[in-house]
């Protein structure tokens, strides 16, 4: 009966409960994250025993999280996922899991006097946005690492924007939340929030550069690329233009923080005027050739079409039997070593036309 009520920890457990993921102390330590990647191991075991997979480790985690626990233990939860996320090893593994879990239960508190804010309500909204996030960040894995490394630039000779479009949609979500982030961060004294904030930051703005590169690269290379490629990239402009001005913003509204850590702030790049209408032109000009070219194309291909229609088995055929009755086609039979008159048929299904 004892046990029914009391399960027993394993070790994983026991250690992970008494690491700075879960205790309740306002720091979370990078070390702990380190033993959590090695299933915790205990020194005097570590030689002998076979270490678990670092899948198991991973579900193994989601599976000893506590349902209920405080607002900074489940910040610190979700921070801890979002620097796994970053693992340069591990981090593909860790999203798979990630995606797996529910997350934490969200408590749906009512506001009993309007025009005045619950605290617990915001902060479980925190919760639950920043848990919609981090399942943004997991199904963008392969995004983020590309957008990290920088691997894709205008010169290839075929551009795959879906990458691009996924960025600029990753973006518009996270800055959805700009002003409820700005309030949290300044009403709710907790130190996560600030490490939080600085984790979003890092992926807001690697996305931002991502589109940054190949915009600027187009704008160099717009006169000489492919019009097809053209038309892909000078679509982007104008989302980029708006994020700009959004990122601008995100980072703007947490300037004394920024300052704080030691932020310098981004070089913004901005697209002048006399650019964007050179841009506009060189649309006009590409899509009035594409037009043109359409119609050569069309008027060609109807041309080759009659070509074909007069030289083919079947409308030789149809002639032959259609001229058959006339001079022509008596000459034409002449012409042939056998009697013209012998083919009776073919003389009696022409005098029936």
């Amino acid at each position: 009966m004892f046990n029914m009520f009391f399960k027993q920890q394993t070790e994983f457990e026991k250690a992970l409960s008494n690491s700075s993921i879960l205790n309740n102390k306002p720091s979370l330590s990078i070390a702990d994250l380190k033993h959590l990647i090695q299933g915790f191991p205990q020194q005097s075991q570590s030689m002998c025993r076979t270490p678990q997979s670092i899948k198991k480790t991973f579900q193994t985690f989601f599976q000893a999280l506590p349902e209920k626990t405080s607002f900074r233990v489940k910040l610190k939860v979700l921070a801890t996922c979002h620097v796994l996320l970053e693992d340069g090893i591990h981090g593909q593994q860790f999203s798979e899991s990630l995606l797996s879990w529910n997350g934490f239960r969200i408590k749906q508190n009512n506001i009993s006097n309007i025009g005045f804010r619950d605290k617990n309500q915001d902060q479980e909204k925190f919760v639950q946005m920043y848990q919609e996030m981090l399942k943004r960040f997991a199904y963008g894995f392969d995004l983020l690492r590309i957008a990290k490394s920088q691997q894709i630039n205008s010169s290839n000779t075929t551009i795959d924007c879906t990458y691009y479009y996924k960025a600029i949609n990753l973006l518009n979500h996270i800055f959805s939340y700009s002003q409820f982030i700005k309030y949290v961060f300044e009403t709710v004294q907790e130190l996560i929030v600030g490490e939080i904030l600085l984790l979003i930051w890092n992926d807001v703005i690697a996305t931002y550069l991502f589109i940054e590169k190949i915009i600027f690269q187009f704008l160099v290379d717009y006169q000489i690329i492919q019009a097809s490629i053209f038309f892909q990239l000078n679509g982007l402009i104008p989302e980029f233009i708006r994020l700009t001005s959004q990122i601008q913003k995100f980072y703007e509204s947490n300037q004394n923080f920024l300052n704080l850590k030691q932020f310098k702030a981004p070089a913004w790049k901005i697209i002048d005027q006399k650019l964007l209408q050179d841009l506009e032109k060189q649309n006009q000009t590409l899509k009035l050739q594409n037009a043109k070219d359409r119609l050569t194309k069309k008027q060609s291909s109807k041309a080759s079409s009659l070509s074909t229609l007069y030289s083919t088995p079947q409308h030789q055929t149809a002639k032959s039997f259609l001229f058959g009755n006339t001079t022509f086609g008596y000459i034409k039979r002449l012409s042939t070593l056998n009697d013209p008159f012998d083919d009776i048929e073919e003389m009696t299904q022409g005098f029936k036309i």
